[in-house]
């Protein structure tokens, strides 16, 4: 219709007409670009707001990861000062034998989690989020938790220490001291197995490992590290806090 009425008014030497026609066609073209190029950038933005959930979602399994580990590791340092005590010291067990040898294996536990970076490595590829202050945090946050897995592989300690534990007693150890909580993808060390290990020769299975020369600064070691991972966790868990945080804040209301 517009071509049909810019022709008529050619032919007419209606150049007013003529300019405004163009001008009427310009000015719909610009508005059609405009309308698809918002339509476009809410549709991008939506789906922004539905990928940074998720990734916040990640970041927040992580985080409960993290702080498990360091629980995890707390229970590892107290039992494994407890163990070491019993190597310094010059007096053989003679009474609460079968807690301190829980306490020996408890010091030689490890829970390496994996960790699930699907989210964040995704993002990167899709160039979100788009805020560049909280990109940062999250790289931040991204680069701690990779460098946090000082504590996840087992040590020379751990096979040494059981070594010196008999099927039986591992056993015990294994069924009552021991539990994997599958609903929350995590382990958890208890002290119920003690009554079973009583008539299984803890006091004996305490002076072979005494007797084992290389175990102590093999323990030793891994009491470092440890401690290390209960220092160093806390940290990544508060920058997992403000790339979460930040993350919610970017989502807005869109949620």
């Amino acid at each position: 219709m517009i071509l049909r009425r810019v022709i008529e008014h050619v032919k007419a030497q209606n150049w007013t007409a003529v300019a405004l026609d163009f001008v009427i066609v310009v000015v719909g073209v610009f508005i059609g670009i405009q309308v698809s190029n918002w339509n476009e950038a809410r549709a991008q933005r939506a789906y922004e707001r539905t990928f940074l959930s998720q990734l916040r979602e990640e970041i927040g399994d992580l985080k409960g990861v993290i702080d498990h580990q360091t629980l995890y590791a707390e229970q590892v340092v107290d039992a494994g000062g407890r163990a070491l005590a019993y190597l310094n010291s010059d007096e053989d067990c003679v009474r609460g034998c079968e807690a301190l040898l829980v306490d020996f294996f408890h010091s030689s536990q490890v829970w390496g989690a994996s960790y699930d970076y699907t989210k964040y490595q995704e993002s990167q590829r899709l160039g979100f989020p788009s805020n560049p202050e909280t990109q940062f945090l999250i790289d931040y946050f991204y680069q701690f938790a990779s460098g946090s897995l000082i504590n996840t592989t087992p040590p020379p300690y751990r096979e040494r220490v059981r070594g010196h534990i008999t099927p039986a007693a591992a056993e015990a150890l294994w069924r009552g001291c021991f539990e994997m909580v599958t609903s929350e993808q995590i382990e958890r060390l208890t002290r119920d197995c003690v009554n079973d290990l009583k008539p299984l020769g803890a006091a004996a299975m305490l002076r072979e490992i005494r007797a084992d020369a290389v175990l102590k600064p093999a323990l030793q070691y891994w009491l470092g590290q440890n401690v290390l991972a209960i220092r160093v966790n806390p940290e990544v868990s508060r920058h997992a806090d403000a790339a979460m945080a930040a993350l919610t804040d970017d989502i807005g209301d869109g949620e």
